[in-house]
């Protein structure tokens, strides 16, 4: 995903010239990339934790499992 952010940036300073005339598209484009790249690494966080806690839940033998749910 950084990738792709990477190619926003590229595609939007190849657009400099227009920008210059309105310079608050260029702000608001701005503040949507650090948007983008903020809501990525939370999202990578997230998961992060979400795969830390599913590993630490206790585990049934399979034995055990099966009786209770017979």
């Amino acid at each position: 995903m950084l990738e792709k952010i990477e190619q926003y940036e590229e595609r939007i300073s190849g657009m400099s010239k227009e920008l210059e005339q309105v310079p608050e598209v260029k702000a608001l484009l701005d503040e949507l990339l650090n948007d983008l790249s903020t809501s990525i690494q939370q999202n990578h966080a997230l998961r992060r934790t979400i795969l830390k806690s599913s590993s630490k839940e206790s585990r049934m033998s399979t034995k055990l499992r099966d009786a209770l749910y017979e």
